[in-house]
């Protein structure tokens, strides 16, 4: 007897389409494109029609393994984008050429033994789009309306967080801190049995447990001029290489030069003016920062979860700061939804999209790829 799978799709994953050459984020640029082996030993078959395809790939040795990539610098544009804007290997061999990455770029596929999750990334400008137009919460809709309820327990933990993210009148940053101390408390007690575990979960359905939480970290006494040098720091440090990306240049330039030479002080007084108008924004936020949560926290190590929730956060933050220095440099002192969007899109990219290059700087900056509870609340919570 054949096992039901069932078919998830995230809300509006039909109506996506790409707009190849007339895009104005190439999905070309700024990362490090990868090959699946699958497709490297087709190409190397076909050797007589692909040589020039093997020409610009390089190889990775990860302990016995070997990884395959585009041969490209991280900023640098793949070598196979014509002046036009549209793919070389597509214009002489056809999609079902391209490796997978490219070829299910933005879709992203999650696969269990019971389900099969049909999702988005939200590093192209067209899925951000989509969800902007998106009324209510995102979420997961069964294909087949069978809704299987699944025992996995990574998936049940990722169901927690979202919950955490979804509730209402609560603000953004706190139900971050709030997920992310969950996720540390389960890390910390790795041998929790699974009946201890979903009681840990259940607790987080309780709004006045969450609350009582949220009390307790807005105890904690932040200097906002400290806060925001940090997040200065941080975000200067980590756009660093990526203000050469020409998809990129004219998101970053204007703001990391004002960034280089500003002085933080002057700028504090216009922080909770613009907090604000921020918020306004948060249901397109809250939806991209879910329709992630759904894409990518889902591994059955809580330290990995921890990692990829940790990506999205800052994420968020660098996003925030992002908008923040364009409305300081903007006389009108207001926020265009089109510059909300795009930095969605360039962090998405910077950040999720080049995930190694992020936990490198953080081991090299910090010690550790997981970052420590109060510095989180430092960064997150002024």
């Amino acid at each position: 007897m054949n096992k039901v799978i069932d078919i998830l799709k995230i809300s509006n994953y039909d109506k996506f389409k790409c707009i190849a050459d007339k895009c104005r984020f190439t999905c070309c640029e700024g990362w490090d494109i990868s090959i699946d082996t699958d497709t490297y030993n087709k190409w190397k078959k076909e050797n007589d029609k692909s040589n020039y395809i093997l020409n610009n790939v390089k190889i990775k040795k990860c302990g016995n393994k070997k990884e395959y990539f585009i041969n490209k610098e991280t900023n640098e544009v793949c070598p196979f984008l014509d002046k036009q804007g549209l793919c070389k290997i597509v214009k002489s061999h056809g999609e079902e050429h391209l490796s997978l990455t490219c070829h299910m770029f933005p879709r992203i596929e999650n696969i269990f033994e019971d389900r099969k999750e049909l999702l988005l990334s939200c590093a192209c400008p067209e899925v951000v789009d989509i969800i902007s137009n998106l009324t209510g919460k995102i979420n997961m809709i069964s294909e087949n309306d069978i809704n299987l309820k699944s025992n996995l327990l990574e998936l049940k933990i990722r169901e927690a967080v979202v919950n955490i993210i979804q509730q209402e009148n609560f603000l953004l940053e706190d139900k971050l801190i709030i997920s992310f101390q969950m996720l540390l408390t389960i890390l910390e007690n790795e041998n929790f049995g699974e009946d201890n575990l979903l009681q840990e979960l259940e607790k987080y359905k309780n709004r006045e447990y969450i609350q009582e939480l949220i009390d307790v970290y807005r105890e904690i006494e932040l200097n906002i001029n400290d806060s925001v040098e940090e997040i200065n720091y941080l975000f200067l440090d980590i756009i660093q290489n990526y203000k050469e990306v020409s998809s990129l240049e004219i998101l970053l330039k204007d703001i990391s030069d004002f960034a280089e030479n500003m002085k933080i002080g002057n700028l504090l007084i216009k922080w909770h003016d613009y907090k604000s108008l921020f918020e306004q924004y948060n249901q397109l936020i809250e939806n991209c920062i879910v329709s992630k949560i759904l894409s990518s926290c889902l591994s059955d190590d809580i330290e990995e979860m921890i990692i990829s929730f940790q990506m999205i956060i800052l994420e968020y933050l660098l996003v925030r700061y992002a908008i923040f220095l364009k409305y300081c440099m903007n006389k009108n002192k207001e926020i265009d939804t089109e510059d909300i969007k795009d930095y969605i899109v360039a962090f998405s990219r910077i950040i999720g999209n080049n995930t190694e290059a992020v936990i490198e700087f953080l081991e090299d900056g910090f010690g550790d790829a997981v970052l420590e509870f109060g510095y989180l609340c430092f960064i997150t919570l002024f």
